[in-house]
């Protein structure tokens, strides 16, 4: 049996190609690549096909499962994303049955599942998460994403727009805070939080940015701990890439709030919606392994 699972952002969309093995969830082979948002509908779900094709010759026999950000008809397949200037042509389509269309394959092969559910489904099978019982998953990117763990059950959060300070948490958590305030400090316009890093450097205003930083997500996570009662967060997303410029002022932090509980790092970053999403197709996920070449 092989899956092919996708994780569907705003600027790009990856896939992996895996192969069902008894239980036994074996990666082949990865592609990432740039896809606007911004497009027509045609041309959006043409991006999307050209990279799943290039991944396997025929779909006989092939399960697809995409990671997708809310809102969204997960069981229907049908895109409900109007108000966060992504995906805008796609309000309304019913992606399941394009794929049915333009792939033959039949509808029980496809699965949708939100992304940020599937970034905490594979890291409690696979990664930092495994045998913990509680977790607050928290992806940090051009906005936010969130899930919660509680048992076997895990959930999207969707604390994106959780009142926080004079506005919502994504207003700080997110990369358009980064950028307004390099803006702001000292005049740079950046696109990205990388390149803000790589422009500014080893200098004490990056120090400053990702101080105040660590002081909103460690705020964000007091606050949210009071509500959830979670044994250990994890966070991943593009952001999470920098977590060496604030993880170790986000733990002091949280220890001087007398908050124990264990903060981590992705173990395989935005893979781990990959593994999430292919792991839908397993029906008893007990002693379910990975295997990476």
């Amino acid at each position: 049996m092989r899956i092919i699972a996708g994780d569907i952002g705003g600027s790009h969309l990856t896939v992996a190609l895996f192969e069902k093995i008894g239980k036994n969830l074996k990666l082949q082979k990865t592609k990432r690549a740039s896809v606007d948002s911004r497009l027509g509908k045609s041309e959006i779900l043409k991006s999307w096909f050209d990279e799943i094709n290039s991944l396997v010759g025929s779909f006989e026999d092939v399960y697809i499962s995409l990671a997708m950000p809310a809102p969204f008809d997960y069981s229907e397949g049908i895109c409900l994303i109007q108000e966060q200037g992504k995906f805008l042509s796609l309000y309304g389509v019913n992606i399941k049955k394009e794929f049915c269309k333009e792939l033959w394959i039949p509808e029980n092969h496809i699965k949708f599942i939100n992304d940020a559910e599937a970034f905490l489904y594979g890291e409690s099978l696979f990664g930092k998460g495994r045998g913990i019982d509680s977790i607050l998953g928290i992806t940090l990117g051009s906005g936010l994403g969130s899930a919660l763990k509680k048992g076997r059950d895990i959930r999207d959060a969707s604390l994106w727009n959780f009142p926080f300070k004079e506005g919502i948490v994504e207003d700080y958590l997110g990369s358009n805070w980064f950028l307004s305030q390099a803006q702001k400090k000292i005049g740079i316009k950046a696109t990205g939080v990388k390149e803000l890093i790589d422009a500014l450097g080893d200098s004490e205003v990056l120090k400053e940015i990702f101080s105040e930083f660590a002081s909103n997500l460690s705020e964000f996570i007091i606050q949210q701990y009071e509500i959830h009662r979670f044994d250990r967060v994890i966070i991943s997303g593009s952001i999470s890439r920098s977590a060496y410029l604030f993880q170790e002022q986000l733990r002091s932090n949280l220890s001087k709030s007398g908050l124990s509980v264990p903060f981590e790092v992705s173990l395989f970053g935005e893979n781990a919606a990959l593994f999430g999403a292919a792991a839908v197709f397993f029906e008893d996920i007990k002693d379910i392994k990975l295997m990476v070449t």
